[in-house]
């Protein structure tokens, strides 16, 4: 009876991931989806998204199936990730002041309640997006980090040391092993997400450094290796084809560098070549490459060696103004009165004949206009569900509290992990997304709520 009424919240949870998929049946997609879709479909990769994705739904088309059983293990392990990580933050931080079926219930509710309008996460559970799976890989990334770093605070036992629980050792070696290969997973499905891996690489060292410290220095080095490596594996077992997308945000960039000091263009020719005509500094929108090349950026190889030259030239002549580039492109997706589309609100008309479940018609519109509104109208909603500034904050303020505290400082890593993805557009920011760090956003929202809903809960059982 025990192990059945800790099942009944899980059931519940992932009943809900089903309705949810049936709702958006067979999947929410944009021009980007679209892509991808495509080069599934014919079996012929580039690299301008990261070809996981679409090597992936190539293979559900050899098996008979489509777009649908995607959609339905996004929404599924999408939302199980999010009580996962609720789960894992109780434990770490509340520990016995929360039991643990109370915790599997407060777990729960922070999956509904994340479910309800005016959130976005419907939407992204359904969305075949690169930015759909990184937001599911990379909660449960941070549920299995908050698992094993617990082990390492000073009030708790070692998962991985002797425990009198039978089997307990090789359960945390599975945590471990699985955190090591979701984080490869999150590398491979968006270009930026490897800055994340070296602070997994941390977490891991951290999690296995009482039991061997050789283990520990290895694993740190695991996840961005094992990433690298098989990156190469793929391109070259699929023909993967380059595009090389880097030679567009170097352009981009020169360009910015241009429109803040004139006379940086004096020493970048190609970059004056590329822009053409008019006045660079007027037409250069901060993070925006389709608005400012409307027309595209076209490279050709003859040319790379020389954009690089003049790209290194930037960096050591006027690393002032490169600066200010990167951080007026990234600024628009912190901007307090929200960043741009929220979510994707349909699947665009394609020669496939796909088209969106017409059964519950009403109920996504009722949730597209909810969400629409809170996230890109409400003056009191859209800097909690259009903006991204509040979470950033938060997740700063979360790291600082663990780190404040004594017996929790390892768990400061698990928070790290999403500022480095958030942080990660610095590197390279083409447009004012919401998209583009609302898996950080995520992550944070469940830990606010999980924690919130976890101090109500102590403070009602002290009442009694």
């Amino acid at each position: 009876m025990v192990r059945l009424a800790k099942l009944i919240p899980l059931a519940l949870v992932a009943g809900a991931a089903l309705l949810v998929w049936r709702i958006f049946f067979p999947a929410l997609m944009s021009f980007d989806s679209w892509v991808q879709f495509r080069q599934a479909w014919d079996g012929r990769y580039d690299d301008w998204h990261p070809p996981l994705m679409a090597i992936v739904l190539h293979q559900c088309f050899r098996l008979g199936r489509g777009i649908g059983l995607v959609t339905f293990v996004q929404c599924l392990a999408g939302l199980l990730g999010v009580q996962a990580l609720a789960a894992a933050w109780l434990e770490a931080v509340c520990g016995p002041a929360v039991p643990p079926r109370r915790a599997g219930w407060i777990a729960a509710g922070v999956a509904f309640l994340l479910l309800l309008p005016p959130s976005p996460l419907p939407f992204y559970l359904a969305t075949f997006w690169k930015d759909s799976w990184a937001a599911m890989l990379l909660v449960w990334v941070c549920a299995l980090s908050f698992r094993a770093l617990s082990a390492s605070c000073p009030s708790r036992p070692h998962p991985l040391a002797p425990s009198p629980l039978r089997g307990e050792g090789e359960r945390s070696t599975g945590r471990v092993v699985a955190l090591a290969l979701l984080a490869v997973l999150l590398g491979l499905v968006r270009h930026n997400a490897i800055v994340v891996l070296p602070v997994t690489g941390l977490v891991l060292a951290t999690a296995l450094w009482r039991r061997s410290r050789a283990a520990g220095a290895v694993l740190a080095l695991v996840p961005l290796l094992a990433c690298l490596l098989a990156e190469r594996a793929i391109d070259a077992a699929f023909d993967v084809q380059p595009r090389h997308l880097e030679r567009l945000m170097m352009v981009f960039d020169l360009a910015g560098v241009c429109a803040e000091d004139a006379r940086a263009c004096d020493e970048l020719p190609y970059i004056r070549r590329q822009a053409g005509s008019g006045d660079l500094a007027g037409r250069y929108v901060p993070g925006d490459m389709g608005r400012s090349f409307p027309h595209g950026i076209l490279v050709r190889d003859e040319d790379a060696a020389t954009l690089r030259g003049e790209y290194l030239r930037a960096v050591r002549r006027f690393p002032g103004p490169l600066a200010r580039v990167k951080v007026e492109a990234f600024a628009p997706l912190l901007d307090p009165n929200g960043a741009r589309m929220v979510i994707y609100r349909g699947l665009d008309a394609n020669e496939f004949g796909l088209r969106l479940n017409p059964r519950f018609a009403a109920v996504r519109e009722w949730m597209t206009g909810a969400t629409v509104w809170a996230g890109e109208q409400s003056p009191l909603l859209r800097p909690l569900v259009g903006s991204h500034l509040i979470w950033f904050l938060l997740n700063v303020l979360g790291i600082g509290f663990l780190l404040a505290a004594p017996g929790r400082r390892p768990l400061a890593l698990a928070l790290l992990q999403p500022l480095a993805f958030s942080l990660s557009y610095l590197l390279a920011t083409p447009e004012p997304d919401y998209r583009f760090l609302y898996p950080s956003t995520l992550v944070i929202q469940c830990v606010v709520l999980s924690w919130a809903l976890g101090s109500v809960s102590i403070r009602l059982s002290r009442l009694r």
